[in-house]
């Protein structure tokens, strides 16, 4: 099977281009390819089912926050993991967590009052973390220990950032939810699913089906 490096557009027109020459154009090929692709696990695709783990919220989705949440004195978001208001540092990155972000930051807390936002413009996106490898050196016949190294690992949480308008609240203004830290081959966007287990009783995601 040949090995396509890139998707370029001329005149309108997508081509895949194969390694060592030639080129060929959409139509009959691309839909080839995508059920190539769709057989292939890990790809992230654009899916219509909420139950699938690549659906997005889309446009029109509500956001409705049931509770007061509390934004630290100078910081412009507020985290939420497992149903819980959590400091920055006491978010575990290995589970979803989402955070609601406001456009100012204040020296003094900010509240973010209940209330429904509609959920105007859905992006993925990517953050990336570098593990650090301990380095091991030799030392009079003993293996040593150094705690920093030069190399690192990079791990990816997956997003999904939804920006928010509201009449009653125009400071606020993002919502960001995250995958589980990963290798990148293994990370996952989170699902509608885990958005709303991030969040608990304090806010709720109500998709357009659903109301």
């Amino acid at each position: 099977m040949p090995v396509w490096s890139k998707m370029v557009s001329r005149n309108n027109e997508s081509e895949f281009h194969e390694e060592g020459g030639g080129t060929m154009k959409s139509g009959f090929w691309l839909s080839a390819i995508a059920l190539i692709l769709a057989g292939c696990g890990g790809l992230v695709t654009i899916e219509s089912d909420p139950k699938d783990r690549y659906y997005l919220p889309p446009a029109g989705t509500l956001v409705r926050i049931n509770e007061e949440l509390t934004v630290p004195a100078r910081w412009a978001r507020v985290f939420l993991q497992r149903g819980d208001m959590v400091a920055y540092a006491d978010v575990n990155r290995y589970h979803p967590s989402c955070d609601f972000e406001l456009y100012t930051v204040k020296e003094t807390p900010q509240s973010v009052k209940p209330g429904s936002f509609t959920v105007v413009d859905v992006r993925r996106g990517t953050e990336e973390i570098v593990r650090y490898r301990p380095v091991y050196y030799a030392s009079r016949g003993l293996l040593a220990y150094s705690g920093s190294g030069s190399g690192g690992q990079y791990m990816i949480m997956h997003t999904v950032r939804m920006r928010l308008e509201s009449e009653e609240q125009p400071g606020m203004n993002i919502l960001t939810c995250r995958g589980a830290l990963d290798d990148p081959p293994n990370a996952r966007e989170p699902s509608v699913n885990e958005m709303r287990m991030a969040l608990g009783d304090k806010a709720t995601i109500v998709l357009p089906e659903d109301r």
